[in-house]
């Protein structure tokens, strides 16, 4: 594996704009569409699956190529009725969608004197990128080719 390969699935905290933890995880499991639908996550390599999170102390953001920029915390109304734990998880307002492969993309990389946030598609090789001024309203951004006809 080249550097490159290496360095190609780093996303950014969008709060901190600091590079998130990736785990990888193998998974054995005898279909990955099977584990897919049953799990919420995306297999990248077949069964490689990424699990994100910011290592900024106390922050909540995480990342899949299925689900984007999320956040999880203690769900407190759970807590006070019920006084058991359970985890609240919300997507971030903000997500951009690859057209070719509707994954959602990371971010890749902040421009600190232009505030622009760019985005990657996380399938390996795909040339899809997305530009936004940091701050943009919150929405779905769709990458090109999402309204091609397939």
């Amino acid at each position: 594996m080249t550097n490159q390969e290496q360095d190609y699935f780093r996303p950014l905290c969008p709060t901190h704009y600091e590079i998130m933890s990736v785990g990888p995880v193998l998974l054995d499991v005898t279909s990955p569409d099977t584990w897919l639908r049953r799990s919420g996550r995306i297999a990248l390599d077949a069964v490689e699956v990424h699990d994100c999170e910011c290592l900024v102390d106390g922050c909540p953001q995480h990342y899949s190529p299925t689900f984007g920029y999320f956040t999880i915390g203690r769900n407190e109304d759970h807590w006070n009725v019920t006084g058991s734990s359970s985890l609240r998880i919300s997507r971030n307002a903000t997500q951009v969608i690859c057209g070719d492969h509707l994954y959602s993309m990371f971010l890749e990389s902040f421009h600190r004197e232009t505030k622009v946030e760019n985005f990657r598609c996380p399938q390996r090789n795909c040339p899809q990128t997305m530009n936004l001024p940091a701050g943009s309203p919150h929405a779905y951004w769709l990458g090109e080719g999402f309204f091609k006809a397939k």
